[in-house]
């Protein structure tokens, strides 16, 4: 979402760019001092920034300078009551995108945010990547490096979504290394491996003496990436105790160590990844929805691999050079058909799967020319076989790999109770906790309105 920082102190000014900015479907914040515009501009991420010359606290050109080289690199207009012809051409050499006069008409101002908007477009998406491990240059590919490159322009907190395999892990690191943070700490929490009675040890640290065993004070996760990125790999695996706690520090980046007496601070930008759906987990109570919303200001959607097949090719042969040279063989290729047969699978552990079949490969056939079926493990010809049987290209999936759906009766129960609460609790909003509308609408007799409202734990007005 397009987002627009306004900063003048005449009211009528500020509703006029206000209106014009949310008609066209983005955010707009509007302040009428220098000291509150640089105070929310350091604090948040914005697209563009109208900047008044004659503020109350200050001159707008003199501050150009602190707006323009903002982490989140706005484009900043100058706007003024007054324009003076030595003014626009400090502004322009100093980085503005536009100078404009209040007294112009709105058409052209609106002209002017258009074409601003269109310019910051083009440059986020020309902004050059460090790709670090990833491959490929498929279009859906290429648009996820896009969208991360300039998610690393930004401060904001990222999600990045995907079925196990895809990459996720490559895609935070790349993150971090085309982020002004690059250089500093990357410190990766593998949430799932994250145990519930160390967890706070683990992510905060502990002091000596604060139980039994700890010999040294030895600093957490959290203090570690002090500068730099802190990655929550599967972010879904946290249990909802260590959620809450999380969350205190995600608000205002202080914590305690076990055992401490004193808070710490640590300035950390957040990268999260999960390969479960955390909005369904929010419904079924197994993540904290306040939580969700902190993590996901930016979100990143990893295709899996059977969506650019076309990258399969490159990857094959990054993964054939990269496993011959650490076993020091001799480099190789694969057949046509070992290359069909490879096109036609459905990948069910993406990216990560393809490279342990090229090291299984690589491994059978260490002194062939050329790599063949005949070289695949046995196993691994028969789930292809199967794969390529069962067409699997025909059955819907799902947008991240869930755990196993278990019996259908638990999932039909589970199912309507969740509609059911839905259902009476949009109800109760809608009738603001009057019974008898309620009872009204729903077409419930009284006794089962109330034992379902009893059930859900909604209550009505007397």
């Amino acid at each position: 979402m397009i987002r627009v920082l306004i900063i003048d102190d005449e009211q009528a000014i500020c509703m006029i760019l206000t209106e014009m900015v949310r008609s066209a479907g983005y955010e707009a914040y509007a302040v009428n001092t220098l000291a509150k515009g640089l105070e929310l501009a350091r604090r948040e991420d914005f697209d563009l920034v109208y900047l008044d010359v004659a503020l109350p606290d200050g001159n707008g050109l003199s501050a150009l300078a602190h707006f323009v080289n903002l982490d989140s690199n706005p484009e900043v207009v100058i706007i003024t009551g007054a324009s003076d012809p030595k003014g626009a051409d400090l502004a322009i050499r100093s980085g503005a995108w536009d100078y404009i006069d209040k007294g112009q008409s709105p058409l052209d101002i609106r002209l002017s945010f258009r074409q601003a908007l269109e310019y910051r477009n083009t440059k986020m998406n020309l902004l050059p990547a460090k790709r670090d491990r990833i491959v490929g240059s498929s279009p859906k590919l290429t648009q996820c490096i896009q969208h991360m490159a300039k998610a690393a322009r930004s401060s904001a907190n990222v999600l990045i979504y995907g079925e196990t395999g895809v990459g996720k892990d490559l895609f935070a690191h790349a993150l971090h290394e085309n982020s002004a943070r690059a250089g500093k700490p990357f410190v990766v929490v593998d949430c799932a491996a994250l145990q519930d009675s160390l967890a706070v040890s683990e992510l905060y640290g502990h002091r000596k003496g604060s139980f039994s065993g700890a010999t040294e004070t030895v600093p957490g996760l959290v203090l570690q990436a002090h500068g730099g990125t802190l990655f929550l790999d599967e972010i879904g695996e946290l249990d909802l105790k260590t959620q809450k706690k999380f969350l205190r520090v995600l608000e205002n980046r202080t914590f305690r160590a076990l055992g401490g007496a004193h808070e710490q601070h640590s300035d950390f930008r957040l990268v999260c990844a999960s390969n479960r759906d955390l909005v369904a987990m929010v419904a079924d109570n197994l993540f904290r929805e306040d939580l969700l919303f902190r993590v996901r200001a930016i979100t990143l959607e990893l295709p899996p691999l059977r969506e650019h097949l076309q990258d399969l090719p490159e990857l094959v042969e990054y993964f054939l050079v990269r496993t011959c040279r650490a076993n020091r063989l001799p480099l190789t290729s694969l057949s046509a058909d070992l290359m069909q047969m490879l096109g036609e699978h459905f990948w069910p552990g993406n990216v990560r799967e393809l490279s342990q079949v090229i090291e299984a490969l690589v491994a059978a056939g260490h002194t062939a020319d050329e790599l063949t079926p005949r070289h695949l493990p046995i196993d691994l010809r028969a789930l292809f076989a199967r794969s390529k049987a069962a067409g699997y290209e025909n059955i819907p999936v799902p947008p991240f790999r869930l755990s196993p759906p278990g019996p259908w009766k638990a999932f039909h129960d589970k199912a309507i109770i969740t509609a059911e609460k839905t259902y009476f609790r949009d109800l109760m909003r809608f009738c603001a906790g009057d019974f008898q509308q309620a009872k009204a609408i729903s077409g419930l007799s009284q006794a089962r309105l109330y034992s379902l409202l009893k059930k859900h734990g909604l209550r009505a007005k007397e």
